[in-house]
């Protein structure tokens, strides 16, 4: 079930950490009315991974890898074999796939996602890669491919601001990979969504994305806190409808300790599939500083 409407919770007041999501309005007269204190980050360091020179991090080895990479050090005292990872040494393309499907009007998905989506591709732009964007619901709905500049920057913010969540019957994401495939010769790729929508994501992905190891994907899954959990000692019956399907489901809040396992289960279900597709993923609710996990996403690496 992908909520389709908020409802009231017994939760506290959100504390003073919480991150203040910028509206769409918002998002624009930072660029457009050329704000000086804007919240996106310019010095994020380059994170596509290539043959470059610059060192990255290590990992275990893989079928496929040069035995030239391989760290012997790490290996020696590991026992195990690790290869070195570069960064790329020229400019890169970074790709995102944003979901506009109809479950992303639910509490404020929509609006962290833009934030998300916007800070990506803002700090693409000003390190002087290539970007571009893909929205999606069951079929893909904009593309614009991967350029530079400012001005291309602005096209894809205003396709962002301009985005409203589609009706459909159900999410498909496979033409948006399709057509990152056959657009775009090799990227950094983030996928916004909640990911909620019945498909094997490691199926997904390995058939659209495998064979090449031109394009890295990393999945960002969006979603309302009320997605990841009840807060405790929650009360009442609430009806969610699904706002792609239109299945109702009549929710007894009072049994949210149930309720939290069930979430427990299907994130973790998610989490594995990814991890089998060789998908890094992230999930991201309004509570969360979303630059800082994106931050150490992006840079982790094996000690």
């Amino acid at each position: 079930m992908r909520f389709s409407r908020p409802f009231k919770r017994t939760e506290p007041e959100p504390d003073k950490t919480e991150q203040n999501l910028l509206t769409k309005k918002e998002l624009l007269e930072i660029f457009v009315g050329h704000r000086v204190n804007s919240p996106f980050p310019g010095d994020w360091e380059s994170i596509y991974k290539g043959s470059g020179y610059e060192f990255w991090g290590l990992r275990e080895i893989e079928p496929g890898d040069s035995f030239r990479n391989i760290d012997w050090k790490a290996t020696a005292k590991t026992g195990q074999y690790y290869v070195r990872e570069y960064l790329a040494e020229s400019y890169f393309n970074l790709m995102i796939l944003y979901d506009v499907s109809k479950s992303v009007a639910f509490g404020r998905k929509e609006l962290l996602q833009a934030n998300v989506a916007v800070s990506l591709a803002y700090s693409a732009i000003v390190a002087n890669n290539g970007c571009g964007l893909i929205t999606f619901s069951d079929a893909v709905r904009e593309y614009i491919p991967p350029r530079m500049g400012m001005a291309h920057f602005m096209q894809i913010l205003l396709t962002i601001v301009r985005s409203e969540p589609q009706n459909c019957a159900a999410t498909r994401i496979n033409p948006s990979l399709t057509k990152l495939i056959n657009e775009v010769p090799e990227s950094l790729t983030f996928i916004l969504s909640d990911f909620l929508y019945p498909w094997d994501c490691a199926l997904s992905f390995q058939r659209t994305l495998h064979g090449t190891n031109k394009h890295e994907v990393k999945a960002l899954q969006i979603l309302e806190e009320a997605e990841v959990e009840l807060p405790p000692d929650s009360d009442g019956m609430i009806l969610l409808r699904d706002g792609e399907t239109g299945e109702e489901l009549l929710l007894d809040v009072s049994r949210w300790r149930e309720y939290n396992r069930e979430r427990r289960q299907k994130l973790e279900t998610i989490k594995d599939r990814m991890i089998r597709a060789g998908i890094d993923h992230l999930v991201l609710t309004p509570r969360d500083d979303f630059r800082r996990k994106i931050h150490a996403l992006i840079h982790k690496s094996l000690p």
